[in-house]
């Protein structure tokens, strides 16, 4: 028989095995909450960085280079903040076009000597601010509820008039492009995990959630995510530099849409526009998260409202004065409702063949812009003047309570159908 003290020896051997155990066991993932902002349609997330941990929102850019952001609150607290230096590998890493030279003594966010630098773009209001790149520590949660830090997170502290026109609980953008130093790239790179991130954006007044790796979902997301589409994700070989809104095309996710249906119909389209062409950059098909809708190609966007017009009436629905920015607005007493929203025409984004195709629904094509009238959430694209132009660009109204999954090694999408007809939204959106 043992000792009273041989018995609490062996068992907190074992408690300290089985803390050393769990300490040391990797993550899989890491979860962050998703919110949309009621007033500007934008969908932001909250980070905790520095080493007094300030919290944070920062939109979420999914066509973004890399983190970005201007706080008071962090600048007071910033005592682990340090420069990237030109010529060092995390300037490489971070592909820094340029060297700033700030002589401020001490040094603080923002103004460095010998800094490696690069442009950051407000891709809201095209506005970019040339500044030096930064590191300090990010606080991210694992799926299981567990705090890891990111060491040596790069990021940009930036000119206060880039938060011109942003939410108004946000600092910055967090980027999700295919960058290395993107949000998605350097938890793959610290944790040893796959470069892989679901999203699951919320409609307004409720939450969702990004899940960055390999992890179970909750039911019934698991069942969902075993049988959802997937579809390449082409590369834009163009980049785009300059002050502009759309941003460096050659990091943004773009798929390859064939044709577009209303109904059973397709629409008569020119082709060469669903086309990225090579040389130029022109066309393809993008998705963003920093457009509040879908925007067409001018000839794109009048197919679509004329066939969808047509489409409304044999279905009794009523159309009235349209409301800027929209094309198509409609009398909502005369139309009912689903379980996936309004009772109006499906729009359909036909991809590598016509078996695999977006189906948008009435909660994702249709949008409440005032009493008794409802109107065609997509709107006409306007031609990006110092750049190549993309035909039609995804936004986040389209993308709510759809599972996307993106993986960036395989180049894929998938994408699941409205959640609304699972019963489930993004609100229940989570691993197991």
């Amino acid at each position: 028989m043992a000792t009273p003290t041989l018995s609490i020896f062996i068992v907190s051997s074992l408690l300290i095995l089985s803390s050393l155990s769990n300490a040391q066991t990797p993550p899989k993932a890491f979860t962050f909450p998703i919110t949309k902002d009621g007033p500007t349609n934008q969908y932001y997330t909250t980070i905790q960085i520095g080493s007094k941990a300030t919290t944070l929102n920062v939109g979420v850019d999914l066509g973004g280079n890399f983190l970005w952001f201007n706080s008071p609150e962090y600048f007071a607290a910033a005592d682990s903040y340090r420069p990237i230096l030109c010529g060092t590998k995390q300037c490489q890493i971070a592909n820094g076009i340029g060297c700033i030279f700030c002589y401020l003594s001490p040094p603080v966010p923002g103004c460095t000597n010998n800094t490696c630098s690069d442009y950051s773009l407000n891709p809201f209001t095209g506005t970019q601010g040339y500044s030096g790149l930064g590191q300090d520590v990010l606080r991210v949660v694992s799926t299981r509820g567990t705090q890891y830090k990111v060491n040596n997170f790069p990021f940009q502290y930036s000119d206060p008039v880039l938060r011109e026109a942003l939410a108004t609980s946000t600092a910055g953008l967090i980027a999700l492009g295919r960058t290395r130093v993107s949000l998605p790239a350097q938890l793959s790179s610290a944790f040893k995990i796959r470069e892989k991130f679901a999203l699951c954006i919320p409609s307004s007044g409720s939450k969702g959630s990004m899940i960055i790796g390999e992890t179970a979902y909750t039911k019934p997301f698991q069942q969902i995510s075993e049988s959802i589409w997937v579809t390449p994700v082409l590369r834009n070989p163009v980049s785009i530099n300059g002050n502009e809104v759309i941003g460096n095309l050659t990091i943004q996710y773009f798929i390859g849409v064939k044709s577009i249906r209303v109904g059973e119909t397709a629409l008569a389209l020119n082709k060469t526009l669903l086309s990225i062409n090579k040389r130029t950059g022109e066309g393809g098909t993008s998705i963003r998260t920093v457009r509040a809708y879908t925007s067409l190609h001018k000839s794109i966007y009048r197919a679509l409202v004329d066939e969808f017009v047509k489409a409304a009436a044999a279905k009794n629905i009523k159309r009235v004065a349209s409301v800027a920015p929209f094309g198509a607005c409609f009398d909502s007493k005369t139309i009912s409702s689903t379980k996936a929203g309004p009772d109006v025409p499906t729009v359909d984004f036909v991809l590598q063949s016509n078996s695999v195709y977006w189906r948008f629904y009435g909660s994702n094509t249709m949008v409440r812009v005032g009493e008794g009238v409802m109107c065609l959430a997509f709107v006409e694209g306007p031609p990006n003047l110092s750049g190549p132009t993309t035909s039609i660009v995804v936004g986040g109204y389209q993308m709510e309570n759809h599972l996307l999954e993106f993986d960036v090694p395989a180049a894929t999408l998938g994408f699941s159908t409205s959640l609304l007809l699972r019963d489930t939204s993004c609100s229940q959106f989570g691993a197991a």
